[in-house]
């Protein structure tokens, strides 16, 4: 312990003394190691941190297979789910779940509530307990049921907190809720949405409006999601099988709704929330990997040529009796040194780091709440630096501990024996660097060129100058009938609206990641019912196809005598026409939606065809799908689109003063505009260009260094050399061609290499580009031809000091 503390003294007085070399190693490690931990800290936080849940390794998500849907994998029925959960022999409890919203008022200011219909045991299956009051009772699941539990921050928001909160009776959507519990500070589910008010139970689900059937008993509506904690020791393989059994039983007693679900998917809880995520995140800390091994490698560099004015020292220490372990043992003990300092300040920079990526990323990365620079980060980081400590430090020390004594001590001597071996190892280093820095820039130009390409593509409508906002119509104060009325006149109000020129309305919106799916059926084409082909189901005013600037291809719009009183219409899109009609002329023709508001489902006829719309995601090919007139078959709350002359937020408060006059107790929520819509769409692809394209920045940047600093070197030991060819009668330009010559023979090597990288890259990132190869031959050369470009302005400044050596200096060098 000693020896290791004499060491590090020694160790701080030859940095100190050596402060440009120890600054430029430092602020380059600090990069380095900087970037690594607050990628990591974010990785972690998502991807590797547990659930927030006792035994989180045992929650699993579940879903159906579907094999005739435009999505595979499908959420569940009520009727399933509670199959499900009396029958399989695997799982401690199943529990279901699905997003809802609620109004409330009887308050000073009416109170638009994001809200969960869960199933009693969900809390107990998460083994999380109100800290106020109890967990919803199964009992209560029943219809008329009417209980809420709060989460922690709505209640303190909105009732002080008050203790006495429980028991007391909450108006919502203007029916007596009795408050049985309170959630713990911190508690919210689900983990991937926005925060949640209340919770309650599935007996809303269980209420009828116009005689239907509830959603409770219908098997054929697939809408809510489901979790289960399996029992300990059941692996997914088992759980699986005996869902299967469940699933392939039901499709043959229902083989009207479940003829194509004989099987159900299960994935851990923490997979099924992270999974479309976790490629770009992985991709993200493998590059900001390769920044610190440029980073290592830069520093290394450094190391070997200070290590060229140690010689002698290191000779000395030899001749008196040092081993060359003792030697290499001092040399890494001030790498090491050099490291724990780089990485102390780039943690510095990672605790910055992290607040700014949280402030970059896009709201599509789940869990970003547990993102912080904690224990397990610091232990990461403190790994990170010792490695990178031995890493770059290993390789001078060997190569300094094996000099010639002999030769070393001559006095008067132009250079060592070993600088070949020095020439060579950092010349080594700079291809690797040129070759690491070429797989990134690879990497950042097809993201950039995906990410362009993107941006251009036709999204079917006019985003520019659209207002989006969104009211629920309580129905216990709004019949169906009503609740068509009530739109029918705000929308011909907002139309009188100054600053509006359109306003229309829909359900889903495009890019909301809202959607619904239903299958139909085609006249003259009968099929066994669960074999009905399906599509996105679309709910609008007569208005919104003008009001979006959706254009028309055939036939005729909606009109306000499409009402309830007139035949079924309907309205499909391009690509609706093409697969199920084969591009016939579809219009006339007709198709029974399997989905009605109110009422019996009838065979509409195709009154027009319109352009397709991008209403998933723009990277997304076209879907087909369908629309019918909301006075026909009213799904909602829907949202309300206004196409504004200006700023469409200039007229939000306008909006606002027209709904309170139509209903003072309806409050207007999600108020966005569609270019915000848009650029949330594309928002993961953006970050992963932005974040991809930066640390490639870094690479070429720290690459550059890397090879000015090896050419720099070449130059200096070449001095003597230079000066006799140039005396000898050698041109400048005979000198400049041989620095350059050498630098572009590096920089070549390097980006032969890092073709080889760059196509085992492309595999990782096929998923997250669009519009381009994986393998694009114009990415590969422009990027190839940039790093040359960049490579070669690095050696031309060694260059350039080359030839202005005066020869009669240069034959007096040492």
């Amino acid at each position: 312990m000693t020896t290791l503390i004499h060491d590090l003294k020694y160790a701080a007085r030859m940095l100190i003394k050596n402060p440009g070399f120890t600054l430029v190693a430092v602020l380059a490690l600090a990069l380095g190691v900087g970037a690594n931990t607050a990628i990591f800290s974010v990785v972690n936080g998502v991807l590797l941190h547990p659930l927030p849940f006792p035994d989180s390794n045992r929650l699993m998500s579940l879903h159906e297979v579907d094999q005739r849907r435009l999505a595979n994998s499908t959420n569940v029925s009520f009727p399933d789910f509670f199959d499900w959960r009396t029958q399989n022999h695997t799982f401690e409890r199943l529990a279901a779940y699905h997003d809802s919203e609620f109004t409330l008022t009887g308050v000073d200011q009416p109170a638009h509530l994001n809200t969960e219909v869960i199933s009693y045991d969900l809390f107990p299956l998460l083994g999380v307990k109100p800290t106020l009051g109890r967990s919803f009772l199964p009992q209560e699941e029943k219809v008329g049921s009417h209980v809420a539990i709060l989460s922690h921050a709505f209640w303190e928001s909105q009732f002080g907190p008050d203790p006495r909160i429980i028991g007391r009776t909450l108006t919502l959507n203007n029916l007596s809720y009795s408050v049985v519990g309170v959630m713990p500070a911190g508690f919210n589910f689900p983990l991937d949405s926005g925060p949640v008010s209340l919770w309650t139970t599935i007996a809303v689900d269980a209420e009828t409006e116009g005689g239907d059937q509830p959603s409770t008993a219908q098997r054929g509506s697939h809408f809510i999601v489901v979790i289960g904690r399996l029992k300990p020791n059941v692996t997914v393989a088992q759980a699986g099988a005996d869902m299967n059994v469940i699933a392939k039983g039901l499709a043959k007693q229902f083989p009207d709704t479940n003829g194509n679900r004989g099987s159900v998917r299960i994935r851990p809880e923490l997979e099924e929330l992270v999974g479309d995520v976790r490629p770009a995140l992985l991709v993200l800390f493998g590059a900001v990997g390769c920044v610190l091994l440029i980073a290592c490698a830069n520093v290394a560099n450094l190391l070997l040529a200070r290590a060229t004015s140690r010689h002698k020292e290191i000779a000395i220490r030899a001749s008196l009796g040092a081993g060359r372990w003792r030697v290499i043992r001092q040399l890494l003990s001030e790498s090491v040194l050099l490291a724990f300092v780089g990485g102390s300040l780039g943690l510095l920079w990672a605790i910055w780091g992290v607040d700014v990526l949280l402030k970059l990323s896009p709201e599509t990365i789940p869990r970003l709440g547990q993102v912080r620079v904690d224990g397990s980060v610091l232990v990461f980081t403190t790994l990170v630096t010792l490695l990178t400590g031995v890493i770059f430090g290993l390789a001078p020390a060997w190569q300094v501990s094996k000099a010639d004594l002999t030769e070393t001590l001559k006095e008067g001597g132009r250079g060592t024996t070993d600088a070949g071996h020095h020439n060579w190892l950092r010349s080594s280093l700079v291809v690797a660097e040129t070759a690491v820095s070429l797989v990134l820039l690879v990497g950042a130009g097809l993201l950039i060129t995906s990410y362009l390409r993107l941006q251009r593509v036709d999204a079917g409508f006019n985003p520019h100058h659209l207002l989006t906002f969104r009211f629920e119509l309580p129905e216990a104060r709004y019949p169906y009938l009503q609740r068509i009325n009530f739109y029918n006149r705000f929308l011909k109000r907002l139309q009188t609206t100054p600053g509006i020129r359109s306003a229309a309305s829909i359900l889903p919106l495009p890019l909301s990641d809202d959607r619904i799916s239903v299958s139909f059926e085609i006249d003259g084409r009968p099929v066994p019912k669960s074999d009905e082909p399906s599509a996105w189901f679309r709910v609008v005013s007569p208005t919104y196809f003008p009001t979006m600037g959706i254009q028309l291809l055939k036939g005729r719009q909606f009109t306000e005598l499409d009402d309830a009183k007139a035949p079924g219409v309907i309205i499909v899109n391009q690509e609706f026409a093409r697969r199920f009609f084969h591009n016939e002329d579809v219009i006339g023709k007709h198709i029974k939606p399997g989905a009605a508001g109110v009422g019996k489902e009838i065979m509409r006829e195709i009154v027009g065809v319109v352009a397709d719309v991008k209403h998933l995601n723009l990277a997304r090919e076209s879907t087909p799908e369908y629309y019918v007139p909301y006075a026909q078959c009213l799904f909602d709350p829907m949202t309300i689109v206004a196409r504004t002359q200006g700023d469409p937020r200039a007229v939000v408060d306008a909006v606002r003063n027209d709904l309170r006059d139509e209903d003072k107790e309806l409050p207007v929520y999600e108020v966005r505009t569609m270019d915000d819509y848009l650029a949330a769409s594309i928002s993961q692809p953006r970050f992963n260009t932005m974040m991809l394209g930066i640390f490639a920045g870094v690479a070429l940047l720290l690459s550059a260094v890397g090879l000015y600093g090896v050419m720099a070197y070449t130059v200096a030991q070449r001095t003597h050399e230079i000066g006799i060819r140039m005396a000898l009668g050698a041109e400048r330009r005979d000198v400049l061609k041989m620095v350059l010559g050498r630098g572009l023979f590096l920089t070549l090597a390097g980006v032969g290499i890092g073709w080889l990288g760059a196509l085992a890259l492309s595999r990782f990132l096929t998923g997250m580009l669009f519009g381009v190869h994986p393998h694009d031959p114009a990415t590969l050369a422009g990027v190839s031809l940039v790093l040359v470009a960049v490579a070669l302005v690095a050696c031309y400044i060694p260059a350039r000091r080359a030839v202005k050596v005066d020869p009669m200096v240069a034959l007096k060098y040492e």
